[in-house]
């Protein structure tokens, strides 16, 4: 094999690897964004929960009888496929999502305008 096929073969293979990385970096990328979006679900629902079992509590409703509402949810299927929620934009009326690290905050990827995303006033999508 000459110099020049060899040069050529070498050539090939490191950019196939600086491909393979590059996939592979967009793809971690890809991961951390996602940790970052369910991170701020698993806070907002920890807010949220804790709130709600306040409220409960204080209008004197036992822990057993918040069990059995919770399994009659399970049963009828919602924990498994929750609805996905979003606010209309105060600023150019497009949906906005609630996937930011802010809890209870979404930002419009129209117009950068941020809006509150409290649980009472969002609109199933």
């Amino acid at each position: 094999m000459s110099l020049y096929h060899r040069w050529r073969r070498e050539r090939r293979e490191i950019r196939r690897q600086n491909d393979k990385d590059e996939r592979e970096r967009r793809h971690n990328a890809v991961l951390s964004e996602k940790e970052r979006e369910l991170e701020s679900h698993r806070a907002k629902i920890e807010i949220s929960a804790g709130v709600i079992w306040e409220c409960l509590s204080e209008m004197g409703v036992t822990s057993e009888e918040l069990e059995v509402k919770m399994k009659e949810i399970e049963d009828r299927g919602w924990a498994i496929n929750p609805p996905s929620y979003y606010r209309l934009c105060p600023k150019c009326g497009k949906k906005v999502f609630d996937y930011t690290a802010n809890v209870f905050e979404g930002t419009c990827i129209y117009c950068g305008h941020v809006v509150n995303m409290y649980p009472g006033d969002l609109a199933e999508g």
